[in-house]
């Protein structure tokens, strides 16, 4: 299916948009080349763009090759429409009189925030029927940024759109930690301000539009089994997103500590309901209530790993065990995934109490307690709490 899709696109005549254009323009030349209708993602991949500065034909084409490999990546992006704006990248519409472009454009280089926030973070690669995806933000630990985040969905649609029949996720060989959880730096304020160095209350980021919510969703509801492939240390909310996975795979330096409690961050009901799936619950409770690292060896006893091996056969071993899946009926794992995902979400909760959940969290956000834990984690402290 992905070697098919680009040849559908490359029978359509090469695009053409001249650099004044706007980017609806690129858009649209783009979907036109495609030779297919417009689609509702149109918009979503336009306000993306806009959203990374990305406001005319010039900035585009100004894109680095890697920037513009993470745009063709967003899941936004069909592999047809991607191999459109690849073509159109490469084949500009240059007015006369512009013959020294080349050296224009190296002068007109996107700002340096935006070229940050369009750097690739994460790789994705098909070996048949499996895909790998590999977290790479290693000058933040893989801190689930909003950015990260969108990057892994992407590469997610990326496998999905090959075909494959399992996917795994994991970091870079050799980390000392997996990831270090979600970015406490893009938490935002009710007055707009930074958390770092802001005032005012917190507002709560996990939104049902959270890059991060929605990585936990595709995650959970992805048609094929995913398997994490685990090394080194996992903190806080990368916790979460293990815990979404099918197969978990680690090594005996892995441990994971999920730590709310201290730093003062109220956690999510449904994100604590993906632990109650894979661990005992005095386990979990002991995890929240105290913050305390699981080990891998304890990990392995409560069934919340499938295997522990030595670092040097995590690649080898997960690889083995997707290839294994792919060998099975897909239909049939896609149906048994579904089913046993549904089976394992037990009662829904009453309309009282997810009202009085939701009015416990709103508290805890806007308390001085999560202002002494956010600000002791940037001054690298103990917070002190007081319950207000």
């Amino acid at each position: 299916m992905a070697s098919r899709a680009p040849a559908a696109a490359a029978a359509a005549p090469a695009p053409a948009v001249a650099p004044s254009s706007s980017i609806e323009d690129v858009i649209a030349e783009a979907r036109r080349c495609t030779g297919k209708p417009s689609s509702d993602k149109d918009a979503e991949l336009l306000s993306y763009l806009k959203s990374q500065e990305v406001a005319s034909a010039s900035d585009f084409f100004n894109l680095s090759a890697k920037s513009f490999e993470v745009v063709a990546q967003h899941p936004a992006v069909t592999l047809v429409m991607a191999d459109a704006l690849r073509r159109l990248r490469e084949k500009p519409d240059k007015p006369e009189g512009t013959a020294d472009l080349p050296s224009k454009r190296a002068k007109l280089s996107p700002p340096a925030a935006a070229a940050a926030s369009l750097e690739p973070l994460c790789s994705v690669c098909i070996h048949e029927f499996v895909g790998i995806v590999t977290m790479e933000h290693n000058a933040k630990r893989n801190a689930l940024g909003s950015a990260l985040c969108s990057q892994i969905v992407g590469c997610l649609a990326r496998c999905r759109a090959a075909g494959v029949r399992a996917v795994i996720l994991r970091a870079l060989p050799g980390v000392a930690v997996w990831s270090a959880g979600h970015d406490m730096r893009e938490f935002g304020r009710s007055n707009g301000t930074t958390a770092q160095s802001g005032t005012g209350a917190f507002n709560d980021p996990l939104s049902r539009n959270d890059p991060f919510v929605q990585l936990l969703h595709e995650i959970r509801h992805c048609a094929v089994p995913v398997i994490a492939a685990v090394e080194g240390g996992v903190w806080g909310g990368a916790c979460d997103i293990v815990a979404c996975c099918d197969i978990v795979v680690g090594t005996p330096d892995t441990t994971f500590a999920i730590t709310p409690a201290k730093i003062g961050l109220p956690y999510h009901a449904s994100g604590m309901a993906h632990f109650l799936g894979v661990l005992p619950l005095h386990v979990v409770k002991w995890m929240f209530f105290s913050s305390s690292p699981l080990t891998s060896a304890e990990a392995k006893q409560y069934g919340f790993l499938n295997d522990c091996v030595p670092a040097d056969q995590l690649s080898s071993t997960v690889l083995e065990m997707a290839n294994t899946i792919a060998t099975r009926a897909p239909l049939v794992v896609e149906l048994l995934k579904k089913n046993l995902n549904t089976l394992s979400q037990g009662a829904a909760l009453s309309a009282d109490l997810f009202e009085e959940l939701h009015e416990m969290r709103k508290l805890a956000w806007q308390s001085k307690d999560m202002e002494e834990g956010v600000s002791a984690f940037f001054e690298k402290r103990t917070p002190s709490f007081h319950r207000c």
